[in-house]
């Protein structure tokens, strides 16, 4: 069950001759399931849409919910508003296209576009965190995994040392994937060396620039905190350990406390000892999560 493989994979957009893919992992025998679409992390310059975490795979069966897990086009080749565009163009093929598209095989009836959550992990939480701010209509139900909230935070904008257990690679190796007149892609996954990109992000803090979000002004829409009040966010399960040697915690923290103070509904589960990608585990469950998120889509 855990290494559930998609059902379908479907083109949500094309830029120019590059297909942007989602799969599909549809829940068996159930008619109308609500959608829980899954933005990957890799600090917005990596990863995968099959990067997706056993439980939530295994939750398909044990929940219900059909998942959508999409790819995005990938920084520096791209910039934060068009990836974001990706995730919003994404959203709109799933609410207008995705029945359609699925009763061409046969398919129908299968799935409730009107019951959408939206959920992801570290660049892909912000990603959904975004997504409640600025997708109309909103999504049900948001979840962010030890989500970036800020590129312009201390995080990102200063030289951090390595994350635990990793080193920093160089500028020389990774000056192919720094070329902005590059390919631009909407994957990667190993052996590619394009895969170490955001330790040198980190490393250097050059977030902002790679991202294209150097200017405040640009960068203002993008910083989830200082945007709560004006945008709102919809119920939110936020989950991130207080050890978390990528992304502090600090950045969950300050969405969190914006969250609360403008009387929103929001579940913060602060773990406490563990690391980035935690929840990657084979073992691992989070039925509080599970439990709030079917709370919302039921």
């Amino acid at each position: 069950m855990t290494g559930m493989l998609p059902s379908r994979t479907l083109t949500y957009k094309t830029v120019g001759s590059l297909d942007i893919l989602l799969d599909i992992y549809l829940a068996p025998k159930v008619t109308k399931a609500p959608i829980l679409l899954w933005l990957h992390g890799g600090g917005l310059l990596q990863g995968h849409r099959s990067q997706l975490p056993p439980y939530l795979r295994r939750g398909v069966q044990q929940q219900g919910y059909t998942c959508v897990s999409a790819d995005y086009r990938l920084a520096p080749q791209t910039t934060l508003p068009d990836i974001f565009r990706d995730v919003k163009d994404c959203i709109s093929f799933i609410r207008s296209s995705l029945p359609a598209r699925l009763a061409e095989a046969g398919l129908k009836n299968v799935v409730d576009v009107s019951r959408l959550a939206v959920s992801g992990s570290s660049a892909g939480g912000y990603l959904a965190l975004l997504a409640g701010l600025y997708i109309q209509p909103k999504p049900q139900v948001v979840v962010a995994t030890y989500p970036m909230t800020d590129p312009l935070g201390p995080a990102f904008a200063m030289p951090q040392p390595p994350p635990t257990g990793y080193s920093v690679p160089s500028a020389k190796a990774m000056a192919p994937y720094l070329d902005r007149s590059a390919e631009v892609v909407a994957n990667c996954e190993p052996p590619d060396p394009r895969m170490d990109l955001p330790l040198y992000m980190l490393s250097t803090g050059r977030a902002p620039e790679l991202l294209g979000v150097q200017d405040p002004e640009v960068a203002k829409p993008w910083r989830v905190s200082r945007k709560i009040h004006e945008h709102r966010l919809p119920p939110t399960y936020v989950l991130h350990a207080d050890t978390d040697s990528a992304v502090g915690v600090e950045q969950a923290d300050e969405v969190v406390g914006a969250a609360v103070g403008c009387g929103l509904e929001v579940v913060y589960e602060r773990v406490h000892g563990k690391e980035h990608l935690f929840d990657m585990a084979p073992e691992y469950e989070n039925e509080d999560m599970m439990g709030f998120v079917m709370k919302h889509l039921t």
